[in-house]
């Protein structure tokens, strides 16, 4: 690099460009050999001056990209903090959300309405409309036939988007039918929907959780995979009344997931199904 130097002559500063890749005793000029020695010197201790500069800028440079950006300073920060509250203290599931009451607006059959009223944590307090269901929850079955490769599901009238979908069997768990066991209504709702019964079951969430169904919603479900279940022939449980259900056997994984993707199952129901089928992967029933 070319470097432009300042010394001291005899009578005056002068100026001088020199390459610091060459010898600085290589520079020329026409001065005498005591004079060139004495500013060979000089160009010595500013070349030294020079370098020790460079080493210190080099060290700060070093330094700065050895530390960590500020913001996965936080992150790391905030990690720490979720380990120590999920190791340590046991945090309340409502992260500390307070209900102040709730006010029934509408109860029907199978369904009711309650106004909500929380308090948040900055103290504000926001009035919430609540469905909720009659009973524990719900439970959904998947039934995966093995020899086939194929599951059951069924068709039926949709009232809230006014729609007729597919989906997977379902219901609440009623205490008069089934008391508080989501297993036991799933085993009724198979057979009264899909006519099966029988088989081996998987609990698809963790024993003792369910799952919230909606944000809005009180009610929460257990997803069930039935594998081999077999046709009941003589007197199968009765559908509700308000049902009417078309059996669908033989639907291949593919035809399932597109059958999703085309918005032709509800939510509830596409999730058992997602689950149901890395089940069905876990055992070895289908392939990766």
């Amino acid at each position: 690099h070319l470097t432009t130097m300042f010394f001291w002559g005899k009578n005056k500063c002068q100026c001088k460009n020199f390459n610091t890749k060459t010898s600085l005793l290589s520079f020329s000029h026409h001065k005498p050999e005591h004079s060139r020695k004495a500013m060979s010197k000089q160009q010595f201790f500013v070349f030294t001056a020079i370098i020790l500069l460079l080493m210190i800028l080099s060290l700060v440079v070093v330094e700065g990209s050895s530390s960590p950006p500020l913001s996965s300073s936080k992150s790391s920060h905030h990690h720490d903090v979720r380990r120590r509250s999920g190791g340590g203290e046991t945090q309340p599931q409502n992260g500390g959300y307070e209900i102040i009451r709730d006010k029934l607006i509408f109860s029907g059959r199978w369904r009711s309405l309650t106004s909500r009223l929380v308090r948040m944590i900055n103290k504000k307090e926001v009035d919430f409309e609540i469905f909720n269901q009659r009973g524990k929850g719900c439970a959904l079955i998947f039934a995966w036939d093995s020899p086939s490769k194929t599951a059951t599901l069924i068709r039926e009238y949709n009232p809230g988007p006014n729609k007729v979908l597919h989906g997977i069997a379902a219901g609440l768990v009623e205490a008069d039918k089934h008391g508080s066991s989501y297993e036991t209504a799933a085993r009724y709702e198979l057979e009264e929907e899909t006519k099966l019964s029988g088989g081996k079951w998987f609990r698809l969430l963790h024993e003792g959780k369910s799952m919230a169904m909606d944000k809005y919603m009180v009610s929460e479900v257990v997803a069930y995979l039935v594998v081999d279940a077999r046709k009941v022939e003589n007197n199968p449980r009765p559908l509700d009344d308000e049902e009417e259900i078309e059996i669908v056997n033989g639907v291949s994984v593919e035809d399932i997931m597109e059958i999703i993707r085309n918005g032709d199952m509800n939510c509830i129901c596409a999730f058992a199904s997602l689950l149901a089928i890395e089940k069905l992967r876990e055992l070895g029933e289908i392939g990766k």
